[in-house]
């Protein structure tokens, strides 16, 4: 799972260091907020035990060899309950039976929901830029404000926002994550360069649960 990259000291104070780093460094306010999920998709799970105990009927009722009717009861039963456990506890599976829309659809809202609990369109600047994780979907969303948004051209935060989703296929997803913020800085610097006696309104350390 993603999370053990995720859920340790050491990466969050590496991570707030490195986002303190762009924050002396640019006018923007970064936050970065990891999710395990952004949704539960329990539909899915009930979808692969129906396809499963479909599969498991057909074998029975096509099949060249007998079998009797409690077998073919409790098979079908059994079938329903192995697929839907399969889908629950395998994320991969489960992941491959949901169309890429419809997750990066629950990242948007969920990423959307998280920006408006957190306050970060409340900067003074309106520079505030929220960078989500959803590991099980292994996505990445990014709201900047407006002012953020409209200094940087748009094309830079489809290149930032790729690059961030790139993490998921690393060795080390913490690392990497790390690594592509810190390369980030320089363009940062270039469209919202800092002012004197800017304040850090956001906190780095900022937990949003919804």
């Amino acid at each position: 799972m993603l999370t053990k990259y995720f859920n340790h000291d050491a990466f969050k104070t590496r991570l707030w260091d490195t986002i303190a780093q762009i924050e002396q460094r640019s006018l923007v306010e970064v936050v970065v907020i990891i999710k395990p999920r952004s949704e539960v998709y329990t539909d899915i799970n009930l979808w692969c035990g129906t396809l499963t105990s479909f599969i498991v009927y057909t074998f029975f009722m096509f099949s060249p060899w007998f079998f009797g009717d409690y077998l073919i009861y409790t098979g079908t039963i059994a079938a329903f309950t192995i697929g839907s456990l399969f889908s629950m506890f395998i994320p991969a599976l489960h992941r491959a039976c949901l169309p890429r829309k419809r997750m990066r659809r629950s990242v948007e809202i969920m990423a959307r929901a998280l920006f408006q609990k957190a306050g970060i369109y409340n900067t003074h600047n309106r520079t505030g830029t929220f960078i989500y994780l959803s590991l099980f979907e292994r996505m990445v969303h990014i709201l900047p404000d407006n002012a953020a948004y409209t200094a940087i051209p748009f094309d830079e935060w489809e290149k930032f926002n790729t690059q961030l989703e790139t993490i998921f296929t690393a060795p080390n997803p913490a690392d990497a994550l790390l690594q592509v913020l810190e390369a980030h800085q320089a363009l940062f610097s270039q469209y919202l360069p800092p002012i004197e006696n800017d304040i850090n309104e956001l906190p780095d350390d900022l937990e949003v649960n919804i």
